[in-house]
């Protein structure tokens, strides 16, 4: 967005031009590499337009600006947090985090009354043929008793078997995800004691999937120019769906939106049901084969549209508009 201000706008805010991607204050940050006696923890919103588990911005900054690929090699741990662009700076789940890694590394602190941070070592292989892609997978922690807060951390293929943390002490269930892929148990729990390396394995095998988006038609005057369809994504999005309806390869299966005041997307996520929240759409358990959707909505004509689902292929989101009503 700063370097879209900078090219565009009539007046240009100085910061912009400090804040652009590929702007020389921003490249002169990686023209040399970090200390190898620094150890860099990198902290980052998801909180945008999008659902928490593929998010592309924090409601101001894209992903791709904040996940620049530089920082995330040299950064020894890479932390999501359910904030966005303002709320991370007050928020107390970043606060704590923050503090289990320094009270971790400080000897004075680890002396004293305030306890430090656990470990979490992550084991996870991949059930089927080499050939076959190995998606990244994401970990998902979830504290059970500071109001379910979630914490992201992005995982890479060759992680299998890293320590991971430090983690702010307490109880959690833990979830590994992927795209195309499942794992053979659901959430796990585990509790994360100071000072203290606890094990996790995970199993990953082959799962089709059908990942789309539906919203109302966006007048022009509210699209972000030169910005992506999914910047223009209202944060509630009220759609009047009826029905969804998938067929193919001798399935068939049909989602009716679930209330927002129920849903919870970690318990779908973690048992892997299919469902519609704020016109997301997520369904598992798909064999390989060409289907159907059909997209039935109050005042709309239908939507339909054809999938080739592919297990093992983390498949992109389909971004759906309404047509205008009848």
């Amino acid at each position: 967005m700063a370097e879209y201000g900078v090219k565009q706008s009539p007046a240009v805010i100085p910061c912009w031009i400090d804040m652009q991607p590929e702007g020389d204050f921003i490249q002169s940050i990686y023209r040399a590499k970090i200390p190898d006696t620094v150890s860099f923890y990198m902290f980052y919103g998801y909180r945008g337009n999008r659902n928490p588990f593929r998010s592309n911005n924090d409601g101001t900054i894209t992903m791709s600006s904040l996940l620049d690929n530089r920082p995330q090699t040299e950064a020894k741990m890479c932390y999501a947090f359910d904030e966005d662009h303002a709320s991370i700076i007050y928020s107390q789940e970043v606060l704590d985090q923050y503090n289990a890694i320094i009270n971790t590394f400080d000897a004075k602190q680890r002396a004293s009354h305030h306890p430090s941070g656990g470990y979490l070592k992550l084991n996870f292989t991949y059930d089927y043929p080499g050939d076959a892609p190995r998606p990244w997978p994401r970990l998902y922690l979830r504290a059970t008793e500071k109001k379910m807060k979630v914490t992201e951390i992005a995982l890479r293929p060759e992680d299998n078997g890293k320590v991971l943390g430090p983690f702010p002490c307490g109880n959690y269930s833990a979830l590994l995800m992927a795209g195309g892929v499942k794992t053979h148990k659901q959430s796990v729990p585990v509790s994360i004691e100071s000072d203290h390396t606890n094990e996790l394995s995970f199993v990953f095998s082959l799962d089709g999937m059908v990942f789309a988006y539906i919203t109302t038609a966006i007048k022009p005057e509210n699209k972000v120019v030169g910005m992506p369809g999914w910047q223009n994504r209202p944060e509630r999005n009220k759609v009047p769906l009826q029905s969804i309806t998938l067929t193919g390869t001798g399935l068939h299966r049909t989602i009716v939106p679930v209330d927002l005041k129920k849903f919870d997307w970690y318990e779908m996520e973690a048992s892997r049901t299919d469902y519609c929240y704020n016109g997301y759409l997520r369904m598992f358990g798909l064999p390989a084969g060409d289907y159907e959707l059909v997209i039935q909505a109050e005042g709309h004509e239908p939507i339909v549209d054809t999938y080739r689902v592919t297990p093992g292929k983390d498949s992109s989101v389909r971004y759906y508009e309404l047509p205008p009503e009848k």
